[in-house]
């Protein structure tokens, strides 16, 4: 479903990943794994198309289409959708306003029905709903950035440290979520240092040294 190949790239001159490459079956929970600064974010980044790789034959394919470098609105539409570590959330705007802001490159109408999936998929949000950013713990702050994604129904998606924050209960609520759309065929590519919060979901890992896949 995802093939990564060849990826050498960075951030100005300063060179992050050396040669990456792995694949992502359908329906996989994949771990990045590996030390402070190995690169992981920079993976997700490079799939999103946020960075680029620095060589020719640096490329991302889903779906067995070439999707390096593609915008974020063309990522999005093809069922790709990123969760960053951090600015994940609009700061401003009420849990509910959050989503619906999210769901709004879709027809009203279906925005509202995508937002109420979510509120369904994670009632906690719903019990939120006129809440602010502000006014929510780390870990609520977390649920609400999964939320934005979830709006999208993702075929793949790329979280960066998705538990960070989140407390024993919501956690295994967020990993109920995981698991569930994990089964509909849902992909995972996740960066998570509480690697125990994902033990009997993780499929396979990739584990990174200093920008290099780790034979």
């Amino acid at each position: 479903m995802l093939k990564v190949e060849h990826i050498t790239t960075g951030y100005g001159k300063k060179q992050v990943l050396t040669d990456v490459s792995f694949s992502v079956d359908k329906g996989d929970v994949v771990l990045l794994s590996g030390g402070n600064g190995s690169g992981k974010s920079t993976v997700l980044k490079t799939i999103y198309g946020l960075l680029k790789p620095w060589a020719a034959d640096g490329k991302v394919f889903f779906e067995e289409r070439n999707i390096t470098a593609l915008p974020v609105s063309e990522m999005i539409r093809l069922g790709i959708v990123y969760m960053p570590q951090k600015k994940n959330v609009f700061e401003d705007f009420t849990v509910e306003e959050n989503l619906l802001t999210s769901a709004g490159i879709y027809p009203k109408k279906e925005a509202e029905e995508r937002v109420q999936k979510v509120f369904y998929m994670l009632p906690v949000l719903k019990n939120m709903r006129k809440r602010t950013p502000f006014n929510m713990s780390g870990g609520e702050r977390q649920l609400l950035a999964f939320g934005n994604v979830l709006v999208h129904s993702p075929k793949l998606a790329l979280l960066d440290e998705p538990f960070a924050g989140v407390d024993a209960g919501n956690s295994e609520v967020f990993k109920g979520c995981i698991v569930d759309l994990k089964k509909e065929g849902v992909t995972f590519v996740v960066v998570e240092h509480k690697r125990q919060l994902l033990e009997g979901v993780v499929g396979r890992e990739v584990e990174l040294e200093l920008g290099e896949v780790k034979r």
